[in-house]
């Protein structure tokens, strides 16, 4: 079969439109989490989990969980489901490495786990809970694309390494490393998903095969002509923007308060010492005007 891409076959179907990204979570959520399109999505599960378990079906889940004290974190996700069997699962995607995948992920997990505990329950009722996180950069120095993690009990000198429960899983899953992963450690609908979330503009046709990835296709194309579903796109990109924008001027503010600490316990430092002040000036970086003041509190 020729390997067309999926733009001659938008072309054919008088679709030519610029599909939105899936890396993005606000196409990633309303692509896979759509109610109309459940299989979509425990066809993606299954890919990942790879019959452990093998799901048949899912009910959708409300994706925010409010905190429970006033000084606590509102946790969204992108997408929440639970099982057939009794699985609870959320899935995130991440388009930036913010250093903190691992710690989000468990702080993730244990407000759903403090969720699904009523009161009438024993901790053996707990549900599986499994938490998949795809980010679009690398996160980790890992060489393979997929990382599951568990509790595990660690060498302590006498006993092995082994699994101490799997009540919790969480999956790393980077988007970046599917081709330096070996073929033998992937299913072929693993990969299917992973460049269709990649970039779904350059699979192959033969993908479109795939009753449920040409489901999705159909769905991202008319997703990505609706005004209104790329108008919200564009609020998200900018509502995120915005976010970060504030965040890289906190971190700059940062950066110049640490530097001007220093600066201030170096000054300090050499007045003690009796250090001439233009000297202390030269060194520290602080003006003759801020030493002089410094100086004065100190002697106060």
């Amino acid at each position: 079969m020729s390997r067309k891409t999926t733009d001659e076959c938008k072309k054919s179907l008088n679709k030519n439109v610029d599909l939105l990204p899936v890396k993005n979570d606000f196409v990633f959520a309303n692509l896979f989490g759509a109610k109309s399109h459940k299989r979509v999505l425990v066809c993606l599960l299954n890919a990942i989990l790879n019959g452990k378990p093998h799901i048949n079906d899912i009910t959708l889940d409300p994706t925010e969980y409010k905190k429970t004290s006033p000084d606590g974190k509102t946790v969204r996700l992108d997408i929440a489901a639970t099982s057939d069997d009794g699985t609870v699962l959320h899935i995130e995607i991440q388009t930036q490495d913010e250093g903190n995948i691992g710690d989000r992920a468990s702080f993730y997990q244990a407000v759903l786990r403090e969720d699904e505990l009523k009161e009438s329950q024993d901790y053996s009722d707990i549900p599986n809970i499994i938490s998949i996180w795809i980010v679009a950069e690398p996160v980790t120095e890992r060489k393979s694309c997929c990382h599951e993690i568990v509790s595990m009990y660690k060498d302590n000198g006498v006993d092995p390494i082994e699994i101490a429960s799997e009540k919790m899983r969480q999956f790393i899953i980077e988007l970046t490393k599917l081709e330096a992963t070996p073929k033998r450690f992937v299913n072929d609908m693993f990969e299917v998903w992973i460049r269709f979330i990649r970039d779904p503009e350059t699979i192959p046709a033969e993908f479109l095969n795939i009753p449920e990835v040409k489901e999705a296709m159909d769905r991202l194309t008319y997703m990505s002509a609706d005004p209104e579903i790329r108008a919200e796109y564009k609020a998200r990109i900018r509502e995120m923007n915005r976010i970060r924008a504030g965040q890289t001027v906190k971190y700059k503010e940062g950066l110049a308060k640490g530097a001007n600490e220093k600066a201030v316990a170096v000054a300090k430092t050499m007045l003690k010492h009796g250090d001439d002040i233009d000297y202390i000036s030269l060194v520290s970086g602080l003006t003759v005007d801020e030493i002089k003041k410094l100086n004065n509190n100190i002697a106060g």
